[in-house]
């Protein structure tokens, strides 16, 4: 509350709980962490009246400013530096498990379904080759070049048939000319 319009806030509360006064059931039942911001609050705006003002004038010139001042005295600081130190350092370790688990696991599930969409890739393209391949065959079938290929080969083996007997007959002659090459 540096500016001016919340001094005037702090002001009227300070001005405000001289008039009404806090019973002390009522004062037990703040809750410590507002407790504890209360009092970091009026610790602040004591610092920062103190370099505002010359440190020559007194302070406790105005009234509410002792109520603010006996407070202040009262005030214990909840948590040590190595407290608040160790809880931070803590938090901060849990975020980062936290974090380290959030990230495999949506490494996990992207994985999974890009290996499921490359499984399907994989079926698609088997599929789409066979098909290409019957297409091809069909083709090749409709305009007679598979039979015009297998009438060829056929020859060729014929024609290689004939010439092995002719050379098997030309070095090992036989009395017997009938002799057939096996197949």
């Amino acid at each position: 509350m540096s500016n001016t319009h919340g001094m005037f806030q702090l002001d009227g509360i300070s001005l405000q709980l001289e008039k009404n006064l806090l019973s002390e059931s009522e004062a037990s039942s703040i809750s410590p962490i507002i407790e504890a911001f209360l009092k970091h609050e009026v610790d602040r705006y004591q610092r920062n009246k103190k370099s505002r003002y010359n440190p020559t004038i007194e302070v406790e010139t105005e009234p509410y400013c002792t109520a603010s001042s006996a407070l202040c005295a009262n005030i214990a600081p909840l948590y040590t530096e190595e407290e608040v130190n160790a809880r931070i350092k803590e938090a901060k370790d849990n975020l980062h498990q936290e974090l380290i688990k959030s990230t495999e696991e949506t490494l996990k599930s992207i994985k999974q379904q890009k290996d499921i969409e490359c499984n399907q890739i994989k079926i698609d393209m088997a599929n789409w080759s066979t098909k290409l391949f019957e297409l091809t065959l069909k083709k090749l079938i409709r305009d007679g070049t598979i039979y015009n290929l297998i009438h060829q080969l056929e020859e060729k083996m014929v024609n290689h048939i004939l010439t092995m007997e002719l050379v098997h007959k030309h070095i090992y002659p036989k009395k017997s000319d009938s002799y057939i090459f096996p197949i």
